[in-house]
């Protein structure tokens, strides 16, 4: 009798665990360095390194200066540095400067981007395209 009970509720908090809790960096918290976390992070503050993540936030009051890579982004911040997530959300008040590698990306009216937008897909290509012309030029050297 007593023992169901505590299945359940381990099973709820086990997956409770798994989804996880996204960490936050409040507007006062300034980090040098590299952050990285496999989950969610929503940043308020300031950060002077490189961030990954699955999931990123940029608030308004956030300032990044380093690259982002993530599964999705969504800006309302500054970020000086380049993006390459899967899905990039640019909110109004986003400032980035950088470029953004992007599959879906999404821009309100009013947000600034300084930098060049290209598609995934079109940077996995490109380099497909110089790894093929580099192996043609190494067989026709090789043929010499």
């Amino acid at each position: 009798m007593f023992s169901k009970s505590n299945s359940r509720r381990d099973s709820q908090t086990s997956h409770k665990v798994e989804a996880g809790v996204p960490s936050i960096l409040s507007p006062d918290m300034v980090v040098t360095g590299n952050l990285a976390s496999s989950g969610e992070v929503h940043l308020d503050g300031t950060v002077h390194g490189d961030i990954e993540a699955q999931v990123l936030t940029i608030g308004e009051s956030a300032h990044v200066r380093g690259n982002i890579s993530a599964d999705t982004v969504r800006v309302s911040g500054t970020i000086v540095g380049s993006i390459r997530a899967r899905e990039v959300i640019l909110s109004r008040t986003a400032r980035i400067e950088g470029d953004i590698h992007h599959d879906i990306l999404s821009m309100e009216a009013g947000a600034r981007l300084e930098g060049m937008c290209r598609r995934l897909a079109a940077v996995m290509e490109k380099k497909d395209e110089e790894a093929s012309t580099l192996l043609l030029t190494t067989r026709d050297n090789d043929a010499a």
